[in-house]
């Protein structure tokens, strides 16, 4: 049976006396069940200025539609559209609990900011409406340029202060796209905005993976005529060679810990999984099959590693400790199955898998029960994780070139993060990263 998280809501108001306060606070529960959010409304923040210009007020706006987006996206909230505010307030004097519980709300997020120098300095308060007091507040400092990145720092201290649960929106995902002409490495934020370019080997890039501590990736490339496994630093902006036997070196996935990966290589002339030492460079071959072993993946407490295999006659997924004993089937259902991708919870494995003559996204239990098809349009591959598992990522050709999407666990909130002519594949999650704005 899918589990649902539900998210149960208890507050209680108190009504006979304008102005008294609301016992209880606004609090979240999750557990098996259906799905109930947490109603919040997001105010446009406020220029501190006697005068403010157009351009003031548009960021003020453009601030609480990235902070509305980001928590929208979230499992855990229902953002009310502007439209129906029950009343226009700039700062937490201007609350009227009872209007706002009147039109169903729980939290207002709201504050304000002042430019100076090419900065912005923004001051955010959330604001518990159940119980008609602050819950949080933060001032935040950064260049005007970083205004979505302090959107988004907003945004996952919000979801914590209101769930307990970390959020996503400072995250990123790393992707390869063909917008040059060739396939490179690019990376964005989590909703497709500041996109960077990370190499340029005017060839054939594939399968990036963010390191456990979100500075470092691995991707492949084809390199005079052989595919290498690099390592690129992101902050120091550094690529080395993990791998460049002759053959095959791909498809790697970075162990929980951060000192191995797991890889493909076909040195001994076979597709074989292996795992690098990534300090030493030492090798250990953990496959042993006449068959086609790739696309391994990490389960998150680093014991076993899932991958796919045709060794039973199909491509179909496997699961095996990590030091290669104990290999077990788990996919049984589709054609061809591959591209695992182990939830960060430790209950769920993802993948592609094509029952339809397109490939779609699947999850299952790590038991082997409930597989549970995400996707029914075109094809669709190479899923990922976001680091809450609640979100996954993917690509698809849904609407003729490949694109990135995301989408909760559940196949619902689907959305396109990228709108490149060009095709746009293999995209990997970053695990969180906080940007220091204080």
């Amino acid at each position: 049976m899918r589990i649902i998280y539900y998210i149960a809501i208890s507050f209680i108001v108190a009504i006979l006396v304008y102005g008294q306060s609301l016992p209880g606070d606004v609090s979240l529960k999750i557990s098996d069940g259906g799905a109930q959010r947490i109603r919040i409304a997001v105010i446009p923040f406020v220029p501190r200025a006697e005068n403010p210009t157009p351009d003031e007020i548009g960021i003020g706006n453009k601030i609480a539609e990235v902070i509305s987006a980001d928590l929208s996206f979230s499992p855990f909230f229902t953002v009310l559209d502007s439209e129906f505010f029950p009343q226009k307030i700039k700062e937490e004097g201007d609350i009227n609990p009872f209007q706002w519980v009147s039109a169903g709300i729980q939290a207002i997020v709201l504050g304000s900011f002042k430019i100076y120098d090419g900065k912005i300095k923004v001051d955010a308060r959330l604001y518990s409406v159940v119980s008609a007091k602050r819950m949080y507040r933060r001032k935040l400092s950064e260049e005007k340029v970083q205004l979505r990145r302090i959107a988004h720092a907003i945004s996952d201290d919000v979801v914590k202060a209101l769930t307990g649960q970390e959020g996503v929106a400072q995250t990123r995902i790393a992707f390869i796209s063909r917008r040059t002409g060739n396939k490179e490495v690019y990376l964005c934020d989590y909703d497709g905005f500041a996109v960077q370019r990370i190499s340029h080997k005017k060839s054939l890039s594939f399968t990036p993976d963010w390191s456990p501590d979100g500075l470092k990736l691995t991707f492949t490339c084809y390199d005079g005529g052989n595919s290498v496994l690099y390592l690129y630093d992101i902050m120091k902006n550094q690529m080395e060679i993990l791998s460049g036997f002759q053959g095959l070196n791909m498809s790697a996935s970075w162990s929980p810990d951060g000192r191995k990966v797991a890889f493909v290589m076909t040195k001994d002339g076979n597709s074989e999984i292996y795992v690098m030492d990534v300090r030493t460079k030492s090798r250990e071959r953990l496959t042993h099959n006449y068959a086609i072993d790739t696309s391994p993946c990490w389960s998150p407490n680093g014991l076993n590693i899932a991958f796919c295999s045709d060794r039973s006659g199909s491509p179909q997924i496997y699961i095996m400790d990590s030091e290669g004993a104990n290999v077990r089937r788990l996919s049984f259902e589709g054609s061809f199955n591959d591209q695992p991708s182990w939830s960060p919870r430790g209950d769920r494995i993802a993948f592609a898998s094509r029952t339809r003559g397109q490939f779609d996204i699947a999850i299952i239990d790590v038991t082997g029960e409930n597989l549970t098809y995400l996707t029914s349009i075109g094809n669709n591959e190479h899923p990922d994780w976001a680091p809450d598992g609640y979100h996954i990522v993917f690509c698809s050709d849904r609407i003729g070139t490949y694109q990135i999407y995301e989408m909760l666990w559940d196949g619902t909130q689907l959305r396109r993060i990228t709108n490149s002519a060009s095709d746009n594949i293999s995209p990997s999650w970053s695990p969180r990263y906080r940007w220091n704005f204080d």
